[in-house]
Formats: C-alpha cells, structure tokens, sequence
C-alpha cells in the first residue's frame, strides 16, 4: 500500500498590520500622535493631491523591507525628518 503524503503549504504563516503611527516623514509631523488603522480584508486610502497617501504606502514598504523610495535617490529628497535641515535641535520619536 502507499501512504499518502499531506503536501504542505508553502511559505508559512501571512501577517499582517495593524496599525502604524508615522512621525516625521514627508508631509507628516515629528508630533503626529495620530495612528493609521488597517482592517481587514482590505483598507482603502484616499484623499486629495499631497494628503500623503502614496507616503504611507511607502512608510509600510520601509518598515517591511528596510528599502527607501526610488524618489529619495533620484532627487535626493529626505524621507525621514532631519531636525538640521528644518533648523530644530532635537528629533522626537
């Protein structure tokens, strides 16, 4: 007789976000205290021109991947806030 194998499913476990607080970056404040919330199945972010929907996109890349948007290197545009450039002392996180 065989003996049937059950296949295993590959690549594991999904996970997913819940809820991301994004401080400093582009268009959002270093004082944001405001977080973003993600439901399930699906969130849809809209907004007008410049609200800063293609920069949480972004935001979830970067702390997913390690990896800056390509506009950063092209332009050589900051992504993070940089308290020297904007003149400020100190950086709150």
């Amino acid at each position: 007789r065989r003996r049937r194998r059950r296949r295993q499913k590959k690549g594991g476990t999904m996970c997913s976000v819940e809820k991301m607080l994004v401080k400093g970056v582009r268009s959002f404040s270093p004082y944001n205290e405001d977080a973003i919330t993600f439901f399930k199945p699906l969130t849809i972010i809209v907004g007008p021109n410049g609200s800063g929907k293609t920069t949480v996109i972004e935001c979830l890349k970067q702390a997913c991947t390690g990896s800056l948007p390509p506009t950063c290197s092209k332009q050589r545009a900051a992504f993070i806030h940089d308290p020297k450039i904007s003149g400020q002392a100190e950086t709150r996180a």
